[in-house]
């Protein structure tokens, strides 16, 4: 167990305030959002965090000068935990401008500062989803730190970043205090096939040369499976056709964008010399300059 006057930097004489002040000064500074990546910083943090649970109320204080065992959810207070559960990494953190840490310890307005009718602190958790996800919507189940399972529905066209609110369900308030909020911030996971511009979702194909001189018939990958799509003669590489309504999902999840593939010639791996001599002989008889004006 740490010595929460030696965490804060407190003589044992330190008056309520000066305890105050000293946590508010150190978690400012070791705030991991302030600190993003630093572990010693978070580490820090935590037991700062740790020792004003512990001596940071006229109670907690006066039990931990006597000896006694304090409160594990006043000495832990949640705000910046990782968590690994069963169905994946989620990390949840106290949410809020290091300013407003002693308020949001202290309740949200109609808390009791000087009593325990302390509310529950919002918890924040990231959640990865792949594009098929987004674009279907799914639902999936996320195993919180006290051991409940929260079930997650993903809306179809969910953006990156969105953020869905599950209200009472994140930590638990102390006295008459209410719970705090759970929320989950939807990460979407990059695609090597799939890319996002928008409500459209782009894709490159690769194709033949005799497909982009004499046009052909391909099977190209959508977010819903696999489609023919028509090359018509005569393509450049980078030329792009569009498949209607095989995108993003827009107004609700009514309608959708468009898949815009973007075709790139692809020459085979061996050329031969019959190859190198019809291009050749070709080219000598119809000259071209494609870096013309």
């Amino acid at each position: 167990m740490i010595d929460p006057y030696a965490t804060l930097g407190v003589p044992k004489t330190a008056s309520e305030d000066d305890i105050k002040k000293a946590f508010r000064s150190l978690a400012k500074k070791y705030h991991p959002d302030l600190n993003p990546g630093n572990k010693e910083s978070e580490q820090k943090f935590k037991e700062i965090n740790e020792a004003y649970g512990m001596i940071g109320t006229k109670e907690a204080r006066e039990k931990y000068d006597r000896g006694e065992t304090v409160d594990e959810k006043l000495r832990s207070g949640p705000f910046y935990r990782d968590f690994q559960g069963g169905g994946g990494r989620y990390t949840y953190y106290y949410e809020g401008d290091a300013d407003d840490i002693l308020s949001s310890l202290f309740g949200r307005p109609g808390g009791k500062a000087g009593g325990f009718d302390i509310n529950g602190q919002d918890h924040v958790y990231t959640m990865e989803v792949d594009i098929k996800d987004a674009v279907h919507g799914a639902e999936r189940e996320i195993v919180m730190p006290d051991g409940k399972r929260l079930k997650v529905k993903i809306p179809p066209g969910i953006d990156e970043g969105a953020r869905l609110r599950f209200k009472g369900q994140g930590g638990a308030g102390h006295g008459k205090g209410q719970p705090g909020d759970a929320y989950v911030v939807i990460s979407i996971t990059p695609s090597e096939i799939f890319k996002r511009a928008g409500k459209d979702i782009e894709t490159e194909v690769p194709v033949t040369l005799d497909e982009a001189v004499n046009g052909s018939k391909i099977n190209v990958p959508t977010i819903d499976g696999t489609v023919l799509l028509t090359v018509p003669a005569g393509v450049n590489n980078g030329t792009k056709l569009r498949i209607k309504g095989k995108g993003m999902p827009v107004h609700g999840g009514k309608d959708r964008g468009d898949q815009i593939v973007s075709l790139k010639v692809v020459l085979p791996d061996n050329v031969d010399s019959q190859f190198k001599d019809f291009i050749k002989n070709w080219s000598q008889n119809h000259p071209y300059d494609p870096r013309s004006n």
